[in-house]
């Protein structure tokens, strides 16, 4: 049942605007139209971009968990390891006294250590001994070896200027990469 249906000219109109059936005056020819516009259901580009922005930060956070560890615990050593380097030898230029860092390998550690016995760690207010055997996330570490012209220990002076240049090497699993001090500049960097 049609509601406000009209006949004019001989077509039935609804008020929606689809044409009905067609009338003349001999008779219904019984032709029924399909409405004028056909809507089809697509997704919008702002529906596209929203999943594709959801996906990518779905496999940013995803990611870094399912490459191997050991690769960021080796990396992350070496980065320890450069950051302290580089704390000794800033703190040998701000007291102007000789710092050293003292790598134990076979005990997996270092001390960071002045004339007087090992500096006070300026976070845990403990001597500044780093046993990477303790640390959480490090299970895999392994310091391989720390030479300094000869030496497992580099004392930068007061200038930060090093004893020796050196490497210290650090591995997890089969990833390695050293850390290296500059032999005149002190400047350490870190490679794979």
């Amino acid at each position: 049942m049609l509601k406000s249906n009209k006949i004019k000219s001989g077509r039935i109109r609804h008020s929606a605007g689809r044409i009905g059936i067609l009338c003349h005056p001999q008779g219904v020819r019984g032709i029924i139209s399909a409405p004028r516009a056909t809507l089809f259901r697509a997704f919008t580009i702002i529906e596209i971009i929203v999943v594709i922005v959801i996906i990518a930060i779905a496999a940013a956070i995803i990611i870094p968990y399912a490459i191997e560890t050991t690769t960021s615990q080796a990396r992350s050593a070496a980065r320890m390891i450069m950051s302290d380097l580089t704390y000794a030898q800033n703190e040998a230029i701000v007291t102007q006294t000789p710092i050293t860092v003292t790598f134990d390998i076979s005990g997996n550690s270092y001390t960071i250590s002045n004339e007087s016995g090992p500096l006070i760690h300026p976070i845990t207010k403990k001597a500044y001994v780093v046993d990477l055997d303790t640390i959480s996330g490090f299970e895999n570490v392994v310091l391989s070896s720390a030479s300094f012209g000869g030496s497992a220990a580099v004392t930068f002076d007061a200038i930060g200027a090093p004893s020796n240049g050196g490497t210290v090497v650090v591995s997890a699993g089969q990833h390695r990469y050293t850390v290296t001090v500059a032999p005149v500049t002190g400047k350490i960097t870190v490679s794979q």
